[in-house]
């Protein structure tokens, strides 16, 4: 990794869509170099595709966050595990940890009854294996730019709200509201070709869904491991409610977060950090000293591996 390779990462994080002319300026190469360097960072796999914040909840669905730790699990048993998240609809994010909690599940369901059907298919399946689990409802969740690229600057912050009212929309937009959760740098003419529209119709409709609060951010997917960091999770209780607003300001500005998502249950905030191993000491320090007061438990994790990343079906 080059000085080229991370400005185009920095440039894609701040819009994935950019063309390659306007990549080749940011790093200050011609148009042909920034593709030739985007192909390689493809085929090298630290970019591994690019994603989409959809608001979940004017779409109709409803989502959870299941946090479990493990009682006795073999490693055919976990194969199995994964094996029925992947398949299964209801699953939108799933990933293994380090720490007090071993497995995360996120689901999106249109009903009460349809999550209601997952838990009881996967708690009934592998239930027996699990020691303890924990079911959060999230209230927001704000996306932060990928600091690391940056610098520990916040370039932008932009606020996903699961409690927003129902929008109707039609096959075609929420078609394309999927293309585009499927890859966000898909071209208008692709993403065309999948709704029968022109380039023009697709440019539009697009444009209203990101007018209208439907498409929330865009995001490359980056294996962040190729380049020596770390992805973190840290779970906080708080036993004051009232600096809630306080933390999330703080972390909002804070050089390594990249997430922060409130919920109603046993964690009030999960704040997301990518960074080099050994700076996480420093950030649960600085957390005890500005904030112990007010938390009532905190748990750091280390996220192993994603299995799923599928925010929209």
């Amino acid at each position: 990794m080059d000085k080229i390779n991370w400005k185009l990462l920095l440039e894609l994080d701040k819009n994935p869509r950019a063309s390659f002319n306007k990549l080749g300026k940011s790093a200050r190469v011609s148009k042909e170099v920034a593709q030739y360097r985007f192909k390689q960072l493809v085929k090298k796999k630290i970019l591994t595709g690019f994603y989409a914040f959809i608001s979940i909840s004017k779409l109709g669905f409803l989502t959870n966050k299941i946090l479990i730790k493990y009682k006795s699990v073999t490693t055919d048993v976990q194969k199995q595990i994964v094996e029925f998240v992947l398949k299964h609809k209801s699953v939108a994010w799933a990933g293994s940890c380090e720490g007090a909690w071993d497995l995360i599940i996120t689901t999106i369901a249109d009903s009460t009854k349809e999550f209601t059907e997952f838990y009881t298919d996967f708690f009934g399946k592998f239930g027996k294996y699990f020691k303890q689990k924990e079911i959060l409802f999230p209230i927001d969740d704000y996306i932060l730019n990928d600091k690391y690229l940056s610098g520990g600057e916040m370039l932008y912050k932009k606020r996903l709200d699961f409690h927003e009212p129902l929008s109707h929309m039609d096959d075609i937009d929420l078609e394309i509201i999927r293309q585009i959760s499927l890859n966000s740098r898909a071209t208008f003419t692709e993403i065309g070709k999948k709704v029968k529209l022109s380039y023009w119709a697709v440019a539009q409709r697009y444009k209203k869904l990101i007018d209208g609060g439907m498409v929330i951010a865009l995001k490359p997917r980056i294996d962040f491991r190729k380049l020596g960091f770390a992805y973190y999770h840290i779970l906080i209780e708080l036993s004051n409610e009232k600096r809630r607003k306080d933390l999330i300001m703080y972390y909002t500005q804070q050089k390594d977060c990249v997430m922060i998502m409130s919920h109603c249950g046993y964690y009030s905030l999960h704040l997301e950090f990518v960074m080099k191993p050994e700076d996480i000491k420093s950030v649960i320090v600085d957390l005890r000293e500005r904030f112990g007061e007010d938390i009532m438990s905190y748990e750091p994790l280390l996220i192993l591996e994603e299995y799923v990343m599928n925010l929209v079906r």
